[in-house]
Formats: structure tokens, sequence, C-alpha cells
């Protein structure tokens, strides 16, 4: 079977986009329970150089739907570049970014793998084929901030787990 640059972005996000939105709403019911401040939860960081909470899950976001949507060449909705004060907004931006993703179509990012993606990033253009994108920067990235984000709420003790962290998983 050949690769699928479709395959391999826009239900991996779609997935891991859904999973993000369910641990937010468990967060968020975890605090009320516990009577934390939100604000305590998404200012949080693992450590001092790393991004907080509310950082990350907005990485995460712009990671989840920026990967498939260069690919498609559809540049999505934009938001504001600012950390998100409650869970409702990050879950919100979460949610608005997953409703993007579902919009593409496999005839818009199917192959892409030598297409020119290209963007700005810290002040920097950057430029990649299609599946050097996908496989070795976008990817890794959104994976790397979901990750983060699971994990500063695992290590403040937020109720989540492996399966909260993979989501709803298609066997088929």
């Amino acid at each position: 079977m050949a690769f699928s640059m479709y395959d391999a972005s826009v239900p991996i996000c779609a997935q891991q986009l859904a999973a993000l939105a369910t641990i937010i709403d468990k967060t968020a019911a975890h605090c009320a329970a516990n009577k934390i401040e939100e604000s305590a939860l998404l200012s949080d960081r693992l450590y001092p150089d790393m991004f907080c909470l509310a950082r990350q899950i907005r990485q995460a976001a712009d990671f989840g739907r920026y990967t498939p949507g260069r690919l498609a060449g559809v540049a999505g909705p934009d938001f504001a570049a600012v950390d998100d004060t409650s869970f409702a907004q990050a879950k919100k931006r979460v949610e608005d970014s997953l409703a993007f993703v579902k919009t593409l179509t496999r005839a818009q990012i199917e192959g892409t793998e030598d297409k020119d993606i290209a963007w700005s990033a810290g002040g920097n253009n950057r430029k990649m084929k299609g599946a050097a994108y996908l496989q070795q920067f976008g990817l890794p990235n959104f994976f790397f901030f979901v990750t983060t984000a699971y994990d500063i709420l695992r290590h403040r003790g937020v109720p989540v787990g492996k399966r909260d962290f993979l989501g709803p998983v298609s066997m088929g």
C-alpha cells in the first residue's frame, strides 16, 4: 500500500485534537471538584524554561490544524496568538481547530509529498517538501505539545490516563 499523506495527517490530527478536547473537559471538572483555580493550572509548566499549559494547548491546536492545512494549501482559521485564560476558551480553540481539520478532503492532501510547504516561524522563513514537513516537523511538533499538555496535567493530579490521551481509536 502506498503512503497516504491524507491518512498520515487528517485522521491523526483529528483524533488527537478530539482527545485533547476531552482532556480539557476532565481538567475543568477536576478543577471545579477540587476548588482549583483554572489559572493555576493554565499557568503551570513542567520546568521554568518550558511553555505553560495554556501555551502547550495553543501550540497543539495550531500544529493540529496547520499541519494538514498547509499540506492542503488552505490557511484555515487564525486565532489570536495569546494564551487562553480559561479551559472553556482553550477547548473552543481546540474544537475550532478540529472542525477545520474535518473539512479537509483526501483530494486536497493526497499527492503533496513533493509539494513545497513554506511558512514563517520565529522570524525565520522555512520551506520543506510535504512528506518531510509532515514526518519531520508538523507531526513531531504536534505530538510534543499534546504530550506536554497531558504531562503537566498528570503531574498535577488530573485523573487522565493513556486512554484519554489516545482518544477514540479506530480499529478498522
